[in-house]
């Protein structure tokens, strides 16, 4: 796919002259197919949050057969059939969907934190916009997710949530402090207690239904076609439209994507649309290598986002401009931003070797893990693909961390894991599968980071290639 997409951006670029041109040089035909191309490949990357959102939504709805106010969830971490991006199954995932267009204000009922299980986790607008933290401290609440036109009195007791969006996404985390039968047993029973359900219901709320996709094909990823398109529109459909937002709205009009208006596009507008899509893709998987910013002065790690991430919060505006590129290619990647960066989780990723080469999957890799990693909780590393962002399809061997039994350690507490085809004579237990032929990239992610990972005192080695 990746090649294809290179291949349609090459022909794309090699059809279209752009050198020393004038009006005169382009027939009425050409001037409007570079302009609808043009368009649709912004249309991408400006719609990507809500597009990316939509697909884990209609993920849980056809795959896990879930509705609105429902959990999906993984009880046993998961396995590479979560195709949602960059997942981990380390800690274990619950995800719900709110559209407070259909239910009026709804009320997320948290329990706190027991000894060997808490939460962590975000809820979000219809644009991946993080609005409040839950369950971080092992705090627990009544949060009430309210309309974007909501005007009414916030009952006492509740903690209000105003997104500008009807539709919202909640990634909630299950930590455990251990595998151990206890820990297990006390993250389920807290499980069960979290409830969501319209505040018209308050009095007497439904039965929760909590959805197990243990093992369960589950495609949350956004498909770079013509049906992006198909899903931007109905989403925009759907939702409000913020000011800063009218100037976009006006430019999808050539698209055949308008308010109020049905999408019917005709087969030369599917084609275009199709290639808008793959360019895009391609753009996109180019800057997540390559938009960073080191973590450390000479290192390979970065925080895996583009620069203006942490000073922008999430929120990608910035004093002088809203950061629309930024913001795709950050959510090219992943889902779900916290609303505080480091409160909770703190990830690193990269997506080249000690020497700046590209991480193939042909090639062997080791990954050198000091000693005390600051973290209060536990850390992980993980490989995804470069083309899904998500998990290698059929691979059984998706991360490691400090709380696997069978990692093996180094006498002075280090650890080593290696990367590739197949795993080194003797350490089956420290390696994690990588298919020639495709790219990819790690996160390393640190549950309750401490103060040395923000000093920087900690420092995380380089992945080196190996023979």
């Amino acid at each position: 796919m990746y090649r294809i997409a290179m291949l349609v951006l090459t022909l794309t670029t090699l059809a279209v002259p752009v050198l020393n041109a004038s009006a005169q040089d382009f027939s009425p035909k050409a001037l409007e197919q570079r302009m609808l191309h043009r368009r649709a490949v912004d249309a991408v990357i400006w719609g990507l949050p809500l597009v990316g959102e939509d697909a884990v939504k209609q993920a849980a709805f056809r795959d896990g057969k879930a509705s609105y106010n429902d959990i999906v969830w993984w009880p046993k971490g998961g396995d590479w059939k979560n195709q949602s991006p960059t997942p981990n199954v380390n800690t274990r995932y619950m995800y719900f969907f709110i559209n407070t267009k259909q239910d009026g204000p709804v009320v997320v009922e948290l329990p706190p934190a027991v000894p060997g299980s808490s939460f962590y986790g975000t809820i979000e607008d219809a644009w991946y916009v993080p609005l409040v933290d839950i369950g971080f401290e092992g705090k627990g609440g009544k949060y009430l997710v309210l309309p974007p036109d909501y005007t009414g009195e916030v009952p006492d007791g509740y903690i209000p949530v105003r997104p500008a969006t009807y539709n919202t996404m909640t990634l909630l985390r299950s930590i455990l402090a251990s595998y151990s039968e206890s820990d297990v047993r006390a993250g389920d029973e807290l499980v069960q207690q979290v409830k969501i359900y319209p505040l018209s219901k308050a009095a007497n709320p439904p039965a929760q239904r909590l959805l197990d996709m243990t093992g369960v094909m589950y495609n949350g990823l956004v498909k770079y076609d013509e049906t992006y398109f198909t899903s931007l529109a109905r989403v925009l459909n759907e939702e409000t439209v913020q000011p800063r937002d009218f100037q976009m709205m006006g430019m999808l009009l050539p698209l055949g994507i308008e308010k109020g208006k049905e999408f019917k596009p005709d087969a030369a507008m599917v084609a275009q649309l199709k290639a808008a899509a793959a360019e895009a893709h391609a753009w996109l998987m180019d800057k997540a290598a390559t938009d960073i910013t080191p973590w450390w002065s000479g290192s390979q790690w970065n925080i895996p986002s583009p620069p203006i991430t942490i000073p922008s919060e999430f929120k990608w505006q910035m004093p002088n401009y809203f950061g629309v590129d930024s913001r795709a290619i950050a959510l090219s990647q992943y889902f779900c931003p916290t609303a505080k960066l480091g409160s909770g989780s703190f990830y690193f990723g990269t997506f080249h070797d000690h020497n700046g080469n590209p991480l193939q999957g042909g090639n062997n890799y080791r990954l050198h893990v000091p000693a005390n990693v600051p973290v209060r909780e536990f850390w992980s590393f993980t490989v995804y693909s470069l083309e899904t962002s998500s998990f290698f399809l059929n691979s059984s061997r998706l991360t490691l961390g400090s709380l696997d039994k069978e990692l093996r350690k180094n006498t002075d507490g280090s650890v080593d894991i290696y990367i590739g085809q197949k795993p080194p004579a003797g350490q089956e237990s420290n390696w994690l599968y990588t298919p020639a032929g495709q790219k990819w990239f790690p996160w390393f992610r640190l549950y309750g980071p401490e103060k040395a990972v923000f000093d920087r005192s900690f420092k995380l080695p380089d992945i080196e290639k190996v023979k």
